[in-house]
């Protein structure tokens, strides 16, 4: 392993702990964001090391689509140094009376630059709570979801950060939160995404790494009483007809 891998690989470890930081800052977005079949809102972005915001306004897109832009999401380094900017954005989704969450994807993307000599990574982790009917509180999904983030394509397992050779190119990553498949029913959820930029350089090297956008598309089923009164309601349309 390089001296340039080993300081990232130092570094992520040590991010991992600093999300618990009492000082670290927060800075509400105001306002909700009214998609087709929910509403995503108290969404809040967490910086660990770096000035807020780091994500620009929230907007919402095609469906159940919410999108942020990045203008300042950015690690960057040079000549036996190394940048980490480590950040998150917390937000619930509430979806609309008689409809359960089936599933939430979560999709980021962002560009990067290295010089011999230089490396950078990415990473990022969602921790999720859903509303528990049964007991009329949220309740922690077991295990955090880890994201699959690589350089270019389609991210896929082994085609992963860190990049320590020169070059630019772009860099995307991927999350599923699969609630059907899961067994869970829940119209309500609590989200809060961790992600970590790593810029390292040798003496000579230079490493940029930005993220740019990150989309969330929420799916949508309808809830089973509902399923059972959209039938009654066809079958009486039936017989009328």
């Amino acid at each position: 392993m390089s001296m340039v891998k080993t300081g990232l690989c130092l570094i992520a470890v040590g991010v991992l702990g600093l999300s618990t930081l009492a000082h670290a800052a927060s800075l509400p977005h105001p306002g909700a964001v009214v998609v087709q079949d929910g509403v995503y809102d108290n969404i809040v972005e967490i910086s660990i090391t770096d000035p807020l915001p780091l994500y620009g306004a929230p907007s919402a897109g095609a469906g159940n689509v919410m999108m942020f832009p990045l203008p300042s999401f950015t690690a960057s380094a040079s000549d036996d140094a190394s940048d980490l900017t480590g950040g998150a954005v917390e937000f619930t989704f509430d979806a609309d009376p008689g409809k359960l969450i089936g599933t939430m994807s979560i999709f980021e993307s962002g560009s990067y630059s290295v010089s011999q000599g230089g490396a950078v990574s990415a990473a990022g982790t969602l921790t999720v709570r859903y509303f528990d009917e049964l007991a009329q509180a949220f309740v922690l999904l077991a295990d955090p979801i880890h994201m699959v983030v690589s350089p270019g394509g389609i991210p896929a397992p082994g085609d992963m950060f860190p990049v320590d050779g020169p070059g630019t190119g772009t860099w995307l990553g991927a999350a599923l939160i699969d609630f059907a498949d899961l067994g869970i029913e829940t119209s309500s959820i609590i989200v809060a995404m961790d992600n970590t930029l790593v810029a390292s350089a040798l003496a000579g090297g230079s490493a940029t790494i930005s993220k740019d956008a990150l989309t969330i598309n929420t799916t949508i089923i309808p809830e089973p009483a509902s399923l059972v009164l959209m039938g009654l309601g066809l079958l009486m349309f039936a017989k009328r007809g």
